[in-house]
């Protein structure tokens, strides 16, 4: 097996003129070049025997980025069995053996193989054959600018509403939640018809609509972006069962109107630092776990303290307070609920950009 290079990118050659080019690619994208036995000789490269498609198959789960200087067809046939979507795709280019082209065929936005083909043609001059719409058009591509910017999509489907639409020049409306900073669109505005924080104006254009909102909206927007903006304070009984934590917390935020992909941190008070049941919620949620002393959740006033817990942990709260600390005093906007062996409350993080 290949060592991993430090940004996870293999250059796997076919040939010794390939094997040229890889090791030149290598060098400049800090990534591993890879090529036949016969052809590494002399070579900064590694050897490999067997089939191309066998080494694939193995890199595939490790790599960020795949350069395979190759021909199409060759690698096409390789990597097909192997694809599941472009979310978890790595990026594939393939390059000609000389390093004359570099054209990504999978996972162009999210995956970043178009950016990739651009370090090409900086590190090689290959001219980067960029073929999807959006890019082709100079248009963003709503995913990629979503998750580089660490929000998450509620409905995938809907980003190819948003793309199609674009790069069909059809119109795309933006609305933003009031919550929200208003100038969160300003990368892509000049791509929307109009920015709106009255959902109903944006339903009613007729328009396409992509929305940023950490609430649960019902129906009518076209994709619904999910920026990190809730803090989610829990506490919970000693080894309580973490399935009943994580499906009571999240009813709880659902009942409470607030969507669990804008959460963007879980915290709690420090004697929870290892309780497994929070620790589990935080993976779930794919998000930080931070905790905080019981002096440090003292100093916040919450509408819900309790002297039995001021008792046990040493501060009147845990939830609202832990909630608080995490978005820095940013506004509760959930406060306290129980579950008998668990307790949430949420507040708004300032994701303002500078």
């Amino acid at each position: 097996m290949a060592a991993q290079g430090p940004r996870g990118i293999y250059v796997i050659a076919l040939t010794r003129n390939g094997a040229r080019s890889a090791e030149v690619t290598s060098k400049s994208l800090g990534a591993v070049a890879l090529a036949p036995k016969k052809f590494a000789a002399g070579l900064d490269v590694e050897p490999f025997d067997g089939p191309v498609a066998d080494l694939i198959r193995k890199l595939w789960p490790l790599a960020g980025g795949l350069i395979l200087v190759m021909a199409a067809g060759i690698a096409v046939r390789s990597i097909a069995p192997l694809i599941k979507d472009k979310y978890s795709d790595p990026a594939v280019v393939v390059m000609d053996p000389e390093g004359f082209y570099a054209v990504p065929i999978l996972s162009g936005h999210v995956g970043g193989a178009n950016d990739l083909a651009r370090e090409l043609h900086e590190a090689m001059g290959a001219i980067p054959v960029i073929t999807t719409a959006t890019d082709a058009l100079n248009k963003p591509a709503i995913e990629s600018w979503a998750l580089s910017r660490g929000f998450k999509l509620e409905d995938r489907s809907g980003v190819v509403k948003v793309n199609s639409a674009w790069a069909n020049d059809e119109r795309v409306a933006g609305y933003i939640d009031p919550a929200l900073p208003k100038d969160l669109f300003r990368d892509i505005n000049s791509h929307l018809c109009f920015v709106t924080s009255d959902l109903d104006k944006a339903l009613s254009s007729g328009d396409v609509v992509v929305a940023l909102s950490h609430r649960e909206i019902k129906g009518g927007p076209d994709l619904i972006i999910r920026p990190p903006m809730l803090a989610l304070g829990v506490g919970c009984r000693k080894d309580a069962d973490p399935k009943k934590v994580e499906e009571g917390v999240l009813l709880a935020l659902k009942e409470g109107g607030l969507s669990s992909l804008a959460v963007g941190m879980v915290a709690s008070v420090d004697a929870k630092r290892n309780e497994a049941a929070i620790i589990k919620l935080a993976e779930k949620l794919d998000v930080e776990y931070a905790t905080f002393t019981a002096d440090e959740l003292a100093r916040y006033k919450t509408p819900n303290p309790s002297e039995r817990v001021k008792e046990a942990v040493g501060t009147p709260s845990v939830c609202e307070a832990a909630a608080l600390a995490a978005a820095s005093g940013g506004e509760l906007i959930m406060e306290k609920r129980s579950g008998g062996v668990w307790t949430a409350a949420a507040a708004l993080i300032d994701i303002s950009e500078s």
